[in-house]
């Protein structure tokens, strides 16, 4: 860890939990900046940096765009409470997962923590009010789900007047490997216990906290073994565990993380938040690999996707999970990143469901973006050398 990433980890810790004596000396302001800002947190790190020496020079350089970001966090806030009022106008309550939920974490602080967009979910017998309550207030879907809706995982929402975009999901994590599918399974009841929440006064329907935790832990273990995650992800679920702690049934969370061998996963984020953010939550032992799990988390930023090769990685790393092997060939890896399986090509294109002639031209479309990259063979080994270390670590949580 850099002395940069260090005084990064240390910010945030007066952020969220903060510290009347609070110092640091000499801080390296470019490398905590990037940091932030691959980790999707730089306002509130700028907020919680006012005491610092030289913040006077980050503060006449950055306050504009902080500024900007902030306002347009709050106007997105302000359109999605007045969306999920148009569906309670017309019967409906989806359940909003993430986003506004873990803003309201962050107290006077919500719109300091960005979200790219906002998450709901609805059953499928819901589905067809719901895009019709989108439609009517200027959301349209910018791809077109499988007819049956068997293989969505979500349609995206957007509209041309407003910065919101929404996420519509007919189920939490998609069915593109065996691990989605089974932490799909513990969600097949969540319309029967969900929960209201009053945020701005508007009613909004959520999941109860138990649900919500376990939601909260799969998505990032999801991005985990694809992508990667960030330290966003990782202060949401501490957040989220510190406030609802006593109404968490602990049990039901380490079952079904044991069903998909995420529990020494969670132990070693609890550690880490203890470690370096001031959290003061129950942990089990040392941990398995929490320096390693940290330093893939600073490497990785926000989603895994800082870079052409690290992406290239994810789908390299989702491919042996998807294999459920702890050997991969390359050549064969190769093929499929280029050709991959049907039931990736209809989860990520569920039009091809109902169009399968139109497979060929994906095909031609993907092997042409790739081979436009420029130096596809070095890009490739670079994307291994990622994709590799990743795997490492998945092999020590005894996901594959």
């Amino acid at each position: 860890m850099t002395k940069a990433e260090q005084q990064f980890l240390s910010i945030l810790k007066n952020a969220v939990h903060s510290e009347p004596a609070f110092v640091i000396e000499s801080p390296d302001w470019n490398g905590i900046i990037n940091t932030a800002r691959k980790q999707n947190l730089f306002p509130l790190v700028f907020d919680a940096s006012s005491s610092l020496p030289g913040y006077e020079t980050i503060e006449e350089q950055y306050f504009n765009s902080v500024a900007v970001q902030m306002s347009a966090q709050a106007q997105q806030t302000a359109d999605f409470l007045s969306l999920y009022q148009s569906f309670l106008e017309d019967g409906l309550s989806p359940i909003v997962m993430k986003g506004i939920i873990c803003r309201s974490l962050y107290g006077e602080k919500a719109d300091f923590r960005a979200s790219g967009d906002e998450d709901i979910l609805v059953s499928k017998e819901d589905y067809q009010k719901a895009v019709h309550t989108l439609n009517r207030c200027g959301y349209h879907a910018e791809n077109t789900p499988d007819s049956d809706l068997s293989f969505v995982q979500e349609v995206t929402f957007a509209s041309s007047e407003s910065p919101l975009t929404i996420e519509l999901h007919l189920n939490p994590f998609g069915t593109n490997d065996h691990i989605r599918v089974k932490m799909n399974e513990w969600f097949q009841n969540v319309f029967q216990s969900q929960e209201t929440v009053l945020i701005a006064n508007v009613s909004v329907r959520t999941l109860e906290p138990t649900d919500h935790l376990l939601f909260l832990i799969f998505h990032a273990f999801k991005h985990f073994i694809s992508g990667g995650f960030g330290v966003r992800m990782m202060l949401d679920i501490l957040l989220f565990t510190e406030k609802y702690y006593d109404r968490i049934d602990q049990e039901y969370i380490q079952n079904g993380l044991a069903s998909v061998n995420a529990v020494d996963f969670y132990n070693d984020l609890l550690i880490l938040g203890n470690r370096y953010l001031g959290f003061l939550l129950p942990v089990n032992g040392e941990g398995t690999i929490p320096d390693e799990l940290m330093e893939d988390m600073l490497r990785m930023g926000t989603f895994g996707n800082s870079s052409k090769n690290d992406s290239t990685a994810g789908r390299i790393t989702s491919m042996a999970v998807e294999k459920d092997n702890k050997k991969h060939s390359r050549l064969s890896d190769m093929f499929r990143l280029l050709f991959p399986s049907w039931q990736f090509w209809v989860s990520w294109k569920p039009y091809l469901k109902d169009m399968p002639w139109m497979l060929p031209v994906e095909w031609v479309k993907r092997v042409v973006k790739y081979l436009k990259r420029g130096k596809p063979t070095s890009d490739l080994m670079e994307s291994y050398k990622v994709a590799d270390r990743r795997l490492e670590l998945m092999k020590k949580y005894g996901v594959i």
